[in-house]
């Protein structure tokens, strides 16, 4: 009896995607409940926290792709292109969305309100970094994506351009993430 041989890089490929789909489903349902939470601005919420976890998931995947620019090793670029791409798109919709809810947080009786009454030091720090930080990502992504939708697959010539855009790409995530952390936080101490 033979085993047939498993293809290392065709089951790595498949588990970092079975990753990434199990996490944006788990994690859009936790946004989706947003929906059934009582008060009017839970459609708000939801889209907001849809956008997010996608950008998040998409530019995760996106960044996994960038440790091989970093290396010098083979890829895809017309994948990357498109991941960067669609990180891109859902990032600006996690900040356009931010924006719209954003005029809750600091509405009169607000979270920001709360906040401030009752942990003041938590606005100051995190909420004053986080109004910042999370629309840093995206000139990021722009500059990445638009690199490689201009360089094509010629950036594979250029090695000092693909480790420019890996560490753009793995920039973007790192400030993606932060503010995505900073958001739960603020999501757990008080719900718009």
């Amino acid at each position: 009896m033979t085993n047939p041989m498993i293809d290392s890089h065709q089951l790595t490929k498949f588990l970092i995607r079975f990753q990434a789909i199990c996490a944006l489903v788990l994690l859009i349902m936790i946004s989706g409940l947003d929906l059934f939470f009582p008060t009017q601005y839970a459609l708000k919420a939801a889209v907001h926290g849809i956008s997010a976890i996608s950008a998040l998931v998409v530019a995760t995947y996106m960044t996994h792709r960038a440790y091989f620019l970093l290396r010098g090793g083979r890829i895809h670029y017309e994948s990357l292109r498109n991941w960067a791409l669609g990180a891109t798109v859902l990032n600006f919709l996690g900040a356009v969305s931010g924006n719209w809810i954003y005029m809750r947080y600091r509405g009169q009786d607000g979270p920001r309100d709360w906040i401030l009454q009752n942990v003041p030091n938590f606005h100051n720090v995190l909420m004053e970094f986080k109004e910042f930080i999370s629309l840093f990502p995206f000139p990021l992504m722009v500059i990445a994506t638009f690199t490689l939708f201009y360089y094509k697959d010629r950036i594979n010539l250029r090695h000092d351009m693909k480790q420019f855009m890996a560490i753009l790409m793995m920039a973007a995530w790192f400030f993606l993430m932060l503010g995505f952390m900073s958001g739960l936080i603020l999501a757990k101490l008080r719900f718009v």
